[in-house]
């Protein structure tokens, strides 16, 4: 899928999941866009694999109840920290 798409889900992922008040939608999505063009262009941790991760993290966390257990700020902050959390990162091993 181009990136523009998975831009689109993941801000359907933090709509979906109940953004915080005063939060407003356009803020959400900006902050996607940075976090996408923050990324590295390397072949595993890019915008792709933290796609991933913070829709496999969506999709846990909706299962077993988290989600439901945490409120607004902290649904946000649980998928903020799945969408970066290989932010920047130069794609080698330490």
């Amino acid at each position: 899928l181009p990136s523009d798409v998975l831009c689109h889900l993941a801000m359907e992922m933090f709509v979906s999941a109940g953004l915080p008040a005063g939060l407003a939608e356009d803020r959400v999505r900006r902050f996607i866009l940075a976090v996408r063009a923050s990324m590295l262009d390397n072949p595993y941790h890019n915008f792709y694999h933290v796609f991933d991760v913070m829709q496999t993290t969506n999709a846990l966390a909706t299962a077993t109840g988290t989600m439901a257990r945490l409120d607004a700020w902290e649904r946000f902050g649980l998928l903020s920290a799945a969408l970066c959390h290989d932010l920047e990162d130069p794609g080698v091993t330490s």
